[in-house]
């Protein structure tokens, strides 16, 4: 993802949370928080598009004897993360994408609402940065759009527009997540839909 990406969210990052609780309720939060009952104490955990940080504050109210690497392209998203958590010891917050895993291995993979940001050119790609950093027993919790009815796919053409208007965001539509994580090598073993099955979040392990 590009600097304009990073522009992007930083406008963004203030209003962000007060427009997904207009659309959504709180949907997004209820759904990305659904699998953190995986998470267990002493575990590694890598969270990739982390935002704004909600669900950073969740998943240590529940374990907070965790090693967390966060990740965001937006430092205001940071910013507003390292508030929701006064800054954990912890954490390690880190400004970047895929790009900018840390050379290390995480028992636990957190990418909420980040598969979408890409093409299904592009995402085979992400999927494989982050792949190699799974331990061989390690837990991928995907929580994002999926598209099975036809007032999903007009919300999806709204948000595509809004998100590459506002945030120039590479993806034109929603790409084949679940079908890429799979052909990457991993088998969903849990998962659950929200919103009228608007938004799914899964569990994937390695096959």
């Amino acid at each position: 993802m590009t600097h304009k990406v990073a522009t992007g969210f930083d406008r963004l990052a203030p209003v962000y949370k007060v427009l997904a609780r207009i659309i959504f309720g709180k949907t997004l939060q209820h759904a990305q928080e659904y699998l953190l009952t995986s998470v267990k104490s002493g575990d590694h955990i890598l969270i990739l598009g982390g935002g704004s940080g909600e669900v950073l504050k969740s998943l240590l109210s529940q374990q907070p004897h965790v090693a967390v690497d966060y990740i965001d392209i937006s430092a205001k998203m940071i910013q507003l993360a390292r508030k929701q958590t006064k800054s954990a010891s912890n954490v390690n917050f880190i400004i970047g994408t895929e790009q900018n895993i840390p050379g290390r291995t995480y028992t636990i993979v957190i990418t909420n609402f980040y598969l979408d940001l890409f093409s299904d050119s592009t995402l085979p790609h992400v999927i494989q940065k982050i792949k190699p950093h799974l331990t061989p027993d390690a837990q991928w919790l995907a929580t994002d759009f999926v598209s099975n009815k036809g007032w999903h796919k007009i919300m999806l053409w709204i948000m595509y527009r809004f998100f590459r208007s506002a945030a120039g965001i590479e993806a034109r539509r929603l790409p084949y997540w679940e079908k890429l994580i799979e052909q990457a090598g991993l088998t969903e073993s849990d998962s659950k839909v929200f919103y009228r099955g608007f938004i799914k979040t899964a569990r994937y392990t390695k096959a």
